[in-house]
């Protein structure tokens, strides 16, 4: 199936560049394609974890390339997370149970700092790594001093145990997920978890617009429950906690594009009033589910995979 264009942000990858690569979750091979995403890239799902994932892919050259300025180009430079994101409430909630003087977060692929920061907020001790050089440097403008350029060459040089490493939209980028999630288990302490946050595969099957294949076309994988369950076998490794929610952000849709120009407008001129009014705290739920509000996540939705892996014991 020939997917259609959804996000006005397509990328055209050089073709001199790409290699055919088997599953990354479980090394499966697999031929048939399901689905061509609008990038022209072919979609393979895994016969054995379920996974999808794109072959031919391009290099890791090709892709290093691309990132080196992702974030200002798809994102201005700035993410947002809000104080009320699942992720940091769960962060909360690991550091009330750990008994050391210390909670230690690693963030791998950290961005410009916005989870760190919120997790130094709140009392931990954090590291990140990026291999964005602008981001980095954003990351040290918020005070975030332990960031580092890089990427596997600065997990192998670190000696420190972490309680929580995080991979926030990360696993879907690299071309071997697999020995990422490896690398980093030898970097936890004995009772340290992996937070993955990433785009569900497992909505791919159940959405007949297949918005996940749509959007964001420089994911290279999508992860599912059972690519969850290969990695946790291939790590000694078991689920903490498994939940799908949310949607995608729809400000770079192509179907969006008119709309979000008048309504962001709009949203902004009415929060203005309300907050001039002192208005904003009655009304504040209606306007988080109308799309009013930033301050809080919403748990509706299948869009996100947020799990959390533990060590077996």
């Amino acid at each position: 199936m020939i997917l259609e264009p959804l996000d006005k942000r397509n990328i055209n990858w050089d073709s001199s560049c790409l290699e055919i690569r088997d599953c990354p979750f479980c090394g499966t091979e697999n031929i048939d394609p399901s689905y061509i995403r609008p990038d022209r890239r072919p979609i393979l799902k895994c016969s054995n974890c379920t996974s999808y994932y794109v072959s031919p892919a391009p290099s890791e050259d090709a892709l290093n390339e691309f990132y080196s300025s992702y974030h200002e180009t798809y994102f201005g430079g700035k993410t947002i997370i809000p104080s009320s994101d699942p992720r940091l409430k769960f962060i909360k909630k690991d550091m009330s149970h750990n008994r050391k003087s210390t909670y230690k977060v690693l963030d791998f692929g950290c961005g410009t700092g916005s989870f760190l920061y919120q997790a130094k907020k709140m009392g931990a001790s954090v590291t990140g790594i990026e291999l964005n050089s602008s981001a980095v440097s954003k990351c040290h403008k918020l005070g975030l001093d332990s960031i580092f350029l890089g990427g596997f060459d600065i997990l192998r040089s670190l000696d420190e145990k972490y309680d929580l490493v995080v991979l926030n939209d990360v696993i879907e980028h690299p071309l071997n997920p697999a020995q990422l999630v490896t690398e980093l288990c030898g970097l936890l302490c004995e009772t340290g978890k992996i937070l993955i946050w990433t785009p569900n595969g497992d909505a791919i099957d159940s959405d007949h617009q297949k918005i996940t294949l749509r959007v964001d076309l420089e994911h290279m994988q999508y992860l599912t429950s059972g690519a969850v369950s290969a990695l946790c076998h291939e790590n000694n490794l078991s689920v903490w906690h498994y939940q799908q929610l949310g949607f995608p952000s729809s400000g770079n849709f192509i179907t969006n594009a008119t709309e979000g120009a008048w309504t962001s407008k709009l949203k902004g001129r009415l929060t203005a009033l309300l907050r001039s009014l002192k208005l904003v705290g009655l009304v504040k739920p209606l306007l988080s589910r109308l799309g009013f509000a930033n301050s809080t996540y919403s748990t509706r939705g299948n869009y996100n995979l947020f799990c959390v892996l533990c060590r077996n014991k």
